[in-house]
């Protein structure tokens, strides 16, 4: 335990102690709480050899060119060695002290620009203490001929000594892997985890194992490249990705440099982002949260960054406005692409569309040009089968067109619409029902409305001129018959419904609403904007389904009292089908004409 003795402001003495350090306790943290992966060892010693080479040729102009070598050799006894070397700054006696034996210190010198590092936060070489008991460093200073050897182990021990064969200044950091560590790190892991951090490093990067030597970066990167065509650049996100694309959207913008595609297959939304993000050409993250725009979950993005913030872990991006910056650079491409579509090939526009509809209609509500871009494009489900909003608008222009904003609405309601002229969208699925309300801010003049219990007198299907001929006296017997409610003759399927009936505006909250029912959705939707001028109020309605065979019977009967009761016993029967309290009044209606049924089966006598 440290201590130091001192005096207090009013002359009392106090002890100063030194905060204890359980190197082992640090470790547990790291693995189970800062990093996803204990692979990223890998990436913080290839980082370090990077961030070396980098501060060395700031330091000497001069500097020639940096090398990164790997060396990988398997031993007994399930037992592997691996070594990274490099010939960058290097440490001195008192560096090594200081950024490699205290925890928490930056491992950069101040005399040089830290911003041009991305490891200033990171835990860096502690990391290898997810794999491995002892961690033996040499290093030559570029200012010093004398270089040292440091053993650091995860008791919290550390060793420092001279080290006399080291020709040229660098650091090389060997770790030895046993058993299962080195089971899982073998070297063609390690050779996959070296290309997936270090693929856009521009220092050669050598690896040397049992299989001989080869490059691991020296693959084609496009945007270093002005003169590269379309087909090269859609090859390389198809061997990044191993998938092929609808399209790919350049960046080239500020900081970010890379390219947006656009899978060919159908996503989810709900799936986890695949892409390559890199902060100063290291892989930082795969699933491009808050830098790739969540909408664009139908993307696979490959992009190189220079100036965003990394996370303690380096996994990720702290949210700031450089973070949000980047990210309004990526939307702002992709949208230019999409305009460049329509405006020299519709046809792909189009099929982008098809594939992507969900995803598309998630940015068309957000973004007006967008929106009237890719509606005309957008599939919606309707009674007339799936419909672009293209044909939707046409046919607003001339009929209504209605939407049900509860999927379960359009189940109840499509059944009854038939073949009838008027339109009903399902718009219970996600986005619809906001695109389709914002549809008349765009076209003037159309009729789209949400689809209530007003709505079934267009969507139902008109009979005949010659069946509303023989129906003639049934509808006048019903219009006697019903008190505050109109009688309608209307053709619709099943056609063993033989009446529905509808509540008017009179209903809403007074009781004879059905559960669950219209009244429930139409909340808070603007009906003067929905509906226009021709909105207002309506009676309740029984529509006589002239396709039942019992109403069509009943349209024979001769006697007129006897035609009325049975049209009030259908008028009780439809409200009792639609889950409508029964009043007073249907009480009696269902009572007194249950009676005179009876009345008339026993020859009018009781």
């Amino acid at each position: 335990m440290n201590s130091k003795r001192g005096k207090t402001e009013n002359g009392m003495e106090s002890v100063d102690f030194s905060f204890q350090v359980d190197l082992k306790g640090m470790i547990r943290l790291l693995s189970e709480n800062l990093y996803s992966s204990s692979d990223v060892f890998v990436r913080e010693l290839l980082q370090n050899a990077v961030d070396a080479i980098e501060a060395r040729r700031e330091m000497e102009p001069a500097f020639g060119e940096g090398r990164i070598s790997i060396e990988y050799r398997q031993e007994k006894d399930q037992q592997a060695e691996l070594m990274f070397r490099d010939n960058g700054i290097g440490l001195s006696r008192e560096e090594i002290h200081s950024f490699l034996s205290v925890i928490g210190q930056s491992s950069k010198r101040e005399e040089v620009r830290r911003s041009s590092f991305i490891g200033q936060f990171g835990i860096g070489l502690l990391s290898c203490f997810l794999v491995t008991d002892e961690i033996a460093v040499k290093s030559r200073s570029v200012r010093e001929e004398q270089g040292y050897r440091w053993i650091g182990k995860s008791d919290g021990t550390y060793q420092v000594t001279e080290e006399a064969q080291l020709p040229e200044p660098g650091t090389q950091v060997m770790i030895r892997l046993r058993g299962n560590t080195a089971s899982r790190y073998g070297e063609e892991r390690v050779i996959q985890l070296l290309k997936n951090y270090g693929f856009l490093i521009r220092t050669p990067v050598e690896f040397s194992g049992d299989w001989g030597k080869r490059r691991i970066n020296d693959g084609f990167i496009p945007w270093r490249h002005p003169s590269c065509s379309h087909e090269q650049i859609m090859e390389f996100g198809e061997l990044m990705f191993h998938e092929s694309f609808f399209g790919m959207v350049p960046i080239s913008q500020e900081g970010l440099k890379g390219y947006v595609f656009i899978s060919e297959r159908q996503t989810s939304a709900a799936a986890e982002g695949r892409h390559k993000i890199f902060l100063k050409d290291m892989l930082v993250t795969e699933n491009g949260r808050g830098l790739v725009p969540k909408w664009a979950f139908f993307t696979r993005c490959i992009l190189n960054a220079e100036n965003l913030t990394p996370m303690a872990s380096r996994e990720g991006f702290v949210s700031d406005h450089r973070l949000l910056k980047a990210r309004h650079m990526i939307e702002k491409c992709m949208f230019d692409y999409f305009k460049a579509l329509a405006q020299y090939d519709v046809n792909k526009l189009k099929h982008l569309t098809m594939i992507h509809n969900t995803a598309v209609k998630s940015l068309a509500v957000e973004n007006e040009q967008i929106y009237k871009l890719f509606f005309p494009f957008l599939t919606f489900s309707t009674n007339k089968g799936h419909l672009t909003g293209f044909q939707l608008v046409e046919a607003a222009k001339t009929e209504a067109v209605y939407y049900c904003v509860e999927v379960d609405d359009y189940r109840r309601a499509c059944p009854l619409a038939g073949n009838g002229s008027s339109v009903l969208v399902n718009a219970g699925y996600i986005y619809d029902a906001k695109l389709l309300q914002l549809l008349r801010q765009y076209h003037r003049g159309i009729r789209i409305a949400v689809f209530d219990e007003a709505s079934y007198g267009d969507i139902l299907e008109e009979p005949s001129e010659e069946t509303k001929k023989e129906m003639t006296s049934l509808h006048a017997a019903a219009e006697r018959a019903l008190n505050r409610c109109s009688a309608v003759l209307k053709q619709f399927d099943p056609p063993k419904v033989p009446a529905l009936y509808v509540t008017g505006t009179d209903g809403f909250g007074d009781g004879t609403s059905p559960e669950g029912g219209f009244s429930e959705f139409l909340e808070g939707f603007d009906f003067e904007d929905l509906f226009g001028d021709s909105f207002g109020g309506y009676s309740a309605k029984l529509y006589l389904n002239v396709r039942n065979p019992l109403v069509r019977r009943l349209a024979q009967v001769q006697d007129g009292a006897m035609m009325e009761t049975m049209i009030q016993i259908l008028y009780v029967q439809a409200m009792l089908a639609g889950h409508y309290p029964l009043g007073e009044r249907e009480t009696e209606i269902l009572n007194t004409g249950l009676m005179r049924l009876v009345e008339y089966g026993l020859g009018g006598q009781i």
